[in-house]
């Protein structure tokens, strides 16, 4: 649906209800209440004229983009690091926000969000993602699962303010031991204690190496994909509605305005649909 139809279906479901709540009111005798349900229907059925017939368009049309005209040149060597990595958040996004599912050589259990996790081939098919250390050069609990038990289940979430909020929980620093599930609330599926339930899908994955990066103190982990945990029958022809980091520490649903098929990497001319 384009944003159009979004809001057009919207009101049309108000307008239902409303009618529902009149249809009610009238069976309890309550006609009097009725007046103020009446003009929203009218008020809904007036902005739904004007989204068909056009008036409203400005409404749905997207602000101009801007050209490279008047550009100024920031040179990131001279930023502090929050800068930096505001700019780079803001620039390089939306991306998918991953929780990763990991445990220890003891069984112990680790939630952990991140941005950095990127599809780089399909044959074989590899992810790579970043991970940072902490001031005293400690690195992510999640990079130290992933090197002694070699797995690992990534994790995309539903757009909610309710799985942001739970999202933020596993992010908090927590004591040698403590697991972030039960901060965040999540629930184990019974095939896999690593799957989240509360998941619109998941990538089961194997780790393969990790390496440093040139003049960095974080490092790039490859990781095979092994398994696609899915209730979809088929592959999604959109996308998930799943959450993204869109600008910096921002999580946003991803972004389904628009979409048009790109195919020429297959090699050849195929029609779009």
């Amino acid at each position: 649906m384009d944003r159009k139809e979004v809001v057009l279906d919207y009101l049309k479901r108000c307008n239902a209800y409303a009618e529902d709540s009149i249809a009610r009111k009238n069976e309890r005798d309550e006609f009097d209440q009725t007046a103020s349900w009446k003009s929203y229907i009218e008020f809904n059925d007036h902005a739904i004229e004007e989204i068909k017939n056009g008036t409203l368009d400005h409404w749905f049309t997207p602000l101009p983009t801007k050209g490279m005209e008047g550009a100024q040149r920031i040179d990131v060597n001279e930023l502090e690091h929050g800068q930096r990595a505001g700019w780079l958040s803001g620039l390089l996004s939306p991306r998918p926000l991953v929780i990763a599912s990991t445990q220890d050589e003891h069984g112990n259990k680790n939630l952990a969000p991140y941005t950095s996790v990127m599809a780089v081939s399909t044959a074989p098919p590899l992810l790579i993602a970043s991970f940072s250390c902490n001031r005293e050069g400690r690195y992510r609990d999640t990079l130290h699962n992933l090197r002694t038990t070699k797995r690992a289940i990534l994790h995309l979430m539903p757009s909610t303010h309710s799985t942001v909020e739970a999202i933020d929980e596993t992010a908090s620093p927590l004591p040698e031991g403590e697991s972030e599930w039960n901060l965040a609330g999540f629930t184990p599926h019974h095939l896999d204690p690593l799957l989240i339930n509360e998941a619109v899908a998941a990538l089961e994955v194997e780790y393969l190496e990790d390496r440093a990066l040139p003049d960095a103190v974080a490092r790039l982990a490859v990781l095979r994909v092994i398994g696609v945990w899915t209730t979809e029958a088929t592959i999604p022809p959109n996308g998930l509605d799943v959450l993204c980091q869109h600008g910096h520490d921002r999580l946003t649903p991803a972004p389904d305005s628009w979409g048009v098929k790109v195919l020429k990497h297959y090699g050849s001319q195929q029609d779009s649909a």
